[in-house]
């Protein structure tokens, strides 16, 4: 299974460098670009501790992953998308 989201250009800070979630068989990749750098974080499937969204009835929604002690929080996305992400990481 590889499934990729990218976060809307036209939500806040994402103008330029959209983030990007990507699913595989072994895990969750995110990728958040900037100007001069970008930062990558994998997380294995057993070791997120939970997963939150925040879908608000109008704007794009924000999706939080748990794990490590960390949390990570990407924001630009349709609500069916975090929903698609949030199930992707329940049924495993």
């Amino acid at each position: 299974m590889y499934r990729q989201f990218t976060a809307s250009r036209v939500s806040e800070s994402n103008v330029l460098f959209p983030p990007t979630i990507i699913f595989n068989d072994e895990g969750i990749t995110i990728k958040t670009p900037a100007l001069l750098h970008h930062n990558t974080d994998f997380i294995p499937y057993d070791a997120v501790s939970s997963v939150m969204i925040h879908t608000p009835l109008a704007g794009f929604s924000t999706i939080t992953f748990y794990a490590y002690g960390r949390e990570i929080r990407v924001h630009g996305f349709l609500q069916r998308e975090v929903r698609k992400m949030k199930r992707s990481v329940e049924e495993r």
